[in-house]
């Protein structure tokens, strides 16, 4: 390229941008809810010539499915709206070169094609033709669109996903205008975790973020749009359901032992996992002597059984092995989960009986204390009542009344019951062999007052019974 035509070239491109000619930017389709209202974003360029006519006096008028400047406008922002085919605003700034309109409670009769047409003062007054918006009124909202993204990112066509993965749900919808705006909301069978809106453009969102687990297999969730309208709510929905894959689990085992042992093993996973038996370590089939039968549950779950002669369990170990592309779990359910139970059963029946057993003993062993105190209680008592009937030469008796009772009635001592107590002297045996006859001994009493005004005087009473008795004896 020559150095004349790199000058040609750039004297028109400088030409395009200082000659400036009529021009406008408008969306070419916008959808409005019946009922609601539509915004229409709108932006224009003029000659230059005419940039002194454009004022904020200008006026901005739409024409429906015609430019044809003798047809009546179905909107002039100059004319009372009361007279207009629709009601509206202008919302941008005419002198500013925006035409940003917003039309109110459209209704179907307002779809069609709407052409915009600028008037200013001077000689300003022009119809753009050659662009146009398409406004369709539609009577129900749109349904929402709902995509799954996994770690970030987006999954096409499915909705497989592994365990512990982080999960997002996405649900955005177009933004059409309405008063108040419209409000994106969850619903699940499951527990929602929290969600969070925002905006991107044209469009409202509503994230939903977890970590996938079993609980979310086969769970459905709805994504709802809500308008509120003046006459009455209009909603939409979408949903997704998705699809957990996770390592097998055992949910439930049990055995029932006699002379034939029946086992079963009841597993879940995603892919739906394989059930294997294995006895003492080796992996174990259908034969003379054992039999495995399996029962599907769900598409994820199922349920094996496996007879087999007693004799095979007596000394082997029987284990319940489930697989799938995720992962394993076994479990032991002969002799653990049957021998050893019976063994734990045992012993505490043991324990049970052990323990009565010593409640038994300590609590015979009680009434046997009682019953021992009670007879000896009762032979005191029967001492007491002969020991007034024993009148003969080797007895000592002596009166004794309680200080409290002399202290309120000196007399009542006289009155108290005497407590006798003997002294044996058929043992005795004097220092000096002079005693000549046993005949000599005979009975004395003392009186014993515990009050504080006799006690000196009984204990006189009692040291002079001493001496005599004594006495008597060395005689």
């Amino acid at each position: 390229m020559d150095t004349t035509q790199k000058i040609i070239i750039f004297c028109f491109l400088l030409q395009g941008v200082c000659c400036r000619d009529f021009n406008i930017s408008l969306p070419e389709k916008i959808q409005a809810l019946s009922g609601s209202c539509v915004v229409i974003k709108c932006r224009f360029e003029i000659n230059e010539t005419y940039d002194k006519d454009l004022t904020e006096r200008a006026a901005g008028v739409w024409y429906k499915d015609t430019h044809d400047k003798s047809s009546s406008p179905v909107f002039n922002s100059s004319a009372s709206t009361q007279n207009s085919f629709i009601k509206g605003n202008i919302t941008g700034q005419l002198n500013y070169k925006d035409c940003t309109t917003v039309f109110y409670d459209v209704t179907s009769n307002h779809s069609g094609q709407y052409f915009f047409r600028i008037e200013g003062e001077g000689g300003l007054k022009w119809t753009f033709t050659k662009s146009n918006t398409s406004v369709v009124v539609i009577e129900s909202p749109v349904n929402p669109q709902v995509v799954l993204y996994v770690n970030e990112q987006e999954l096409q066509d499915q909705q497989e996903v592994l365990e512990g993965r982080s999960v997002s749900l996405r649900c955005s919808a177009d933004d059409l205008c309405s008063s108040p705006p419209a409000t994106l909301t969850w619903s699940s069978t499951a527990r929602i975790p929290h969600s969070e809106s925002s905006k991107l453009q044209e469009l409202i969102i509503s994230d939903l973020n977890f970590t996938a687990a079993q609980r979310h297999h086969r769970v459905t969730f709805t994504c709802s749009i809500s308008y509120q309208l003046q006459d009455n709510n209009k909603t939409a929905h979408s949903s997704i359901t998705l699809h957990v894959q996770y390592a097998p689990q055992i949910l439930n085992s049990s055995c029932n032992i006699g002379n034939v042992n029946v086992c079963f093993c009841e597993v879940d996973g995603n892919p739906s996992p394989v059930v294997e038996w294995h006895l003492s370590g080796r992996l174990v089939s259908n034969s003379s002597n054992m039999f495995i039968s399996e029962e599907r549950l769900s598409n994820t779950s199922l349920r094996s059984f496996i007879s087999l002669d007693q004799s095979l369990t007596q000394t082997s170990t029987l284990l319940c092995v489930s697989k799938n592309t995720h992962g394993n779990e076994s479990l032991q359910l002969l002799p653990s989960s049957t021998r050893l139970s019976f063994s734990f059963m045992l012993i505490g029946v043991a324990v049970v009986l052990l323990v009565t057993l010593i409640s038994v003993i300590i609590y015979l062993r009680k009434e046997r204390g009682k019953l021992q105190q009670t007879k000896q209680e009762e032979s005191a008592k029967g001492s007491g009542q002969n020991a007034d009937k024993e009148n003969e030469g080797d007895s000592l008796y002596a009166t004794v009344s309680s200080v409290e009772d002399a202290t309120a009635n000196p007399d009542i001592h006289r009155q108290k019951s005497i407590i006798y107590s003997s002294i044996d002297f058929k043992n005795y045996k004097a220092e000096s062999e002079e005693v000549e006859s046993v005949s000599c001994l005979h009975a004395d009493y003392a009186v014993v007052q515990r009050d504080s005004g006799g006690a000196a005087e009984a204990e006189s009473l009692v040291r002079e019974f001493s001496r005599s008795t004594e006495a008597q004896i060395l005689l």
